[in-house]
């Protein structure tokens, strides 16, 4: 008898574990994946022509779900290069899908060449005008879910993340809050090209994520990662020379600017107590996966277990009480003696 009680109890207990997510998000559970491309938004380059700004959506097809988390990726290229068809890009978008999520791979503004990043400034509004991009992508998606509904997502479940610049863009996009953190002409740069919010696209909606990821990525100052801030997956090689692990300058020091790479990111949320998931490499590829498809795969279902354990269907998620998001609020008592900064979402609203 007590054999055939304990049977039931890891019966039942292996059924709670698969009930979870609806058995979505951790296995393949499509085997086809439909992909469409929309164009989300515009806005002037830093030539003044204007770029229509696409992205490919990658749905399971078949799928009913009517409540899906989004994760967006952005593809690397040092900002002057890439797109969002590049084959990495391609596949993880595919084979997040076929775990039951909605992928977006976006294009974003670059610069004109190359060589143009060797200007701080150029280099500064650049990634500035991607973070803008980025935010529209998430606004569309925002946008989609209160009107039409065409893309079934759940709003409050957007992840955004990319390879090497792609993930600088998720990342810093995620934790710059505000313009008064950075240096002064940072902040008249920023101004110059339309502020962290932009005018890509999409205007009225949250531009906030649930969680951010980069394959190589960094932050331009990880004092940007406050104590409400969201999480974080990262992959990176030690002695990477394109985005240094640690502190440096990208692009073996060709570009006039400071990064701190996935090290001091993941030091900064362990600090702070903030869930943060990390592959660290010996070697300097870049990103981890460059040339391995083993790595790849690995990056892949670490970013799948990243992302599980933060989803509000995962009842043991590892998000935190008061984390960032579109939804937070501040309580009168909180607001005693202190300044308010509020915005409204959708505007107008009732």
């Amino acid at each position: 008898m007590k054999k055939i009680y304990f049977l039931c109890i890891s019966l039942f207990a292996t059924y709670q574990l698969s009930a979870q997510c609806a058995g979505r998000y951790q296995a393949n559970i499509f085997n086809t994946i439909d992909v469409n491309t929309v164009t989300y938004g515009s806005n002037l380059d830093l030539n003044g022509n204007n770029v229509n700004l696409t992205m490919d959506i990658y749905q399971p097809q078949g799928d009913t779900s009517t409540s899906r988390p989004l994760i967006i990726f952005a593809h690397g290229g040092s900002f002057s290069a890439g797109t969002k068809n590049d084959a990495d890009i391609v596949y993880f978008c595919t084979e997040m899908a076929k775990k039951g999520y909605v992928c977006a791979s976006i294009n974003y503004r670059l610069a004109p060449s190359a060589f143009s990043l060797i200007a701080e400034e150029t280099t500064v509004k650049v990634v500035l005008m991607a973070m803008q991009d980025g935010k529209a992508a998430v606004r569309y998606f925002r946008q989609d879910a209160a009107t039409s509904n065409t893309y079934k997502i759940d709003s409050d479940q957007i992840f955004i993340g990319g390879t090497s610049a792609g993930g600088i863009l998720g990342i810093n996009m995620a934790y710059l809050d505000s313009t008064d953190v950075m240096s002064p002409s940072w902040q008249s740069w920023s101004n110059e090209v339309g502020g962290l919010e932009g005018n890509s696209g999409n205007p009225g909606y949250c531009s906030l994520v649930s969680g951010t990821f980069g394959f190589a990525g960094g932050v331009a100052d990880p004092l940007w990662i406050t104590s409400n801030d969201v999480p974080w997956y990262g992959c990176h090689a030690e002695t990477d020379n394109t985005v240094k692990i640690g502190y440096g300058q990208p692009l073996n020091g060709f570009t006039p600017v400071f990064l701190y790479g996935s090290d001091s990111i993941n030091a900064r949320l362990n600090t702070l107590g903030i869930h943060a998931a990390y592959d660290r490499y010996a070697g300097g590829a870049h990103p981890p996966f460059n040339g391995s498809s083993t790595i790849m795969q690995n990056n892949k279902d670490s970013l799948a277990a990243f992302l599980y354990r933060i989803l509000d269907c995962n009842p043991n998620n590892l998000k935190l009480p008061g984390q960032k998001s579109c939804n937070t609020t501040t309580g009168i008592a909180d607001a005693t003696e202190k300044t308010i900064k509020a915005t409204i979402y959708p505007n107008p609203t009732n």
